[in-house]
């Protein structure tokens, strides 16, 4: 999958201009042990090109007022992917937020929970908003390897009460 990501970023007008990614969450994951039974799916796509982010997220169990109060009215939210330094997310491997999914109107309750949905977000001003170094091409880069995780931060679970490695769709 890196070869193709690479091939992508490198091969021009002809090249693929999307790329498609998606996580389950949970609260049974390496990065989330917490036991929640709250549950989640996201659809992350991202265009090449314009060097921009969309995100579909459905959460089950968890509502809009259960996200971290701190952080939900914040620039950057309750709710982010996380960059780790090893795929297993093991061994005290460090982390790092490298893009949010900023609270507005693009979160809407549903009856079982709640869902987000981000169009065309430019990479550079989410990363902006969480301090994140990364260029595009790292961050393109780490969701083909796997080291991107979706964290859903709760008053319950400050550091985390869900969340999901990234994966190719």
């Amino acid at each position: 999958m890196a070869i193709a990501v690479a091939a992508a970023l490198a091969g021009g007008s002809a090249a693929a201009k999307e790329l498609a990614f998606k996580a389950n969450l949970s609260g049974a994951t390496a990065s989330t042990a917490t036991g929640s039974k709250a549950t989640g799916e996201a659809r992350i796509r991202v265009n090449t090109e314009a060097q921009t982010v969309d995100v579909a997220l459905n959460v089950e169990g968890l509502k809009i007022e259960d996200l971290w109060t701190n952080l939900l009215h914040s620039p950057m939210g309750a709710i982010h992917l996380h960059v780790y330094g090893s795929k297993d997310h093991g061994g005290g491997a460090d982390s790092a937020l490298m893009f949010p999914l900023p609270y507005g109107p693009n979160y809407v309750a549903t009856p079982k929970g709640f869902k987000v949905e981000m169009k065309a977000e430019p990479y550079a001003e989410g990363a902006k908003l969480v301090n994140s170094k990364a260029s595009f091409d790292e961050f393109v880069a780490a969701l083909a390897n796997g080291r991107i995780v979706v964290n859903i931060h709760t008053n319950a679970k400050n550091d985390g009460e869900i969340s999901g490695d990234v994966g190719p769709a």
